[in-house]
């Protein structure tokens, strides 16, 4: 019976964990994109890149805590309807070697 609830708690948590929202970031505002942060914790948001052959990915958090696991912090930007360069924060993994070496 323990195992049964234990078995039970794990699977509703990895669930929950893996239940993330994803957006258009260029269908939404920066200030629609930063609300959805605050209230989801993450989200995923999707554009063109430069060359419009490709749509990426960008995983936004609320806070560090959000990173714990999967690498630091860090700024960047996405394009959304208002702003070509709306500023978000994203986990990014460090190799310790170029530009992502961490400080």
């Amino acid at each position: 019976m323990k195992t049964i609830i234990i078995l039970a708690a794990i699977v509703l948590t990895s669930t929950n964990a893996m239940a993330i929202s994803a957006y258009n970031s260029q269908s939404l505002t920066c200030a629609t994109v930063h609300e959805k942060m605050a209230q989801e914790g993450s989200i995923v948001l999707r554009y063109p890149s430069h060359s419009g052959n490709v749509t990426l990915f960008n995983r936004t958090v609320s806070n560090s805590m959000s990173c714990l696991g999967q690498g630091t912090m860090t700024s960047a930007t996405v394009p959304t309807s208002d702003d070509p360069k709306c500023k978000i924060k994203t986990c990014s993994f460090g190799t310790g070697k170029g530009p992502n070496k961490n400080h």
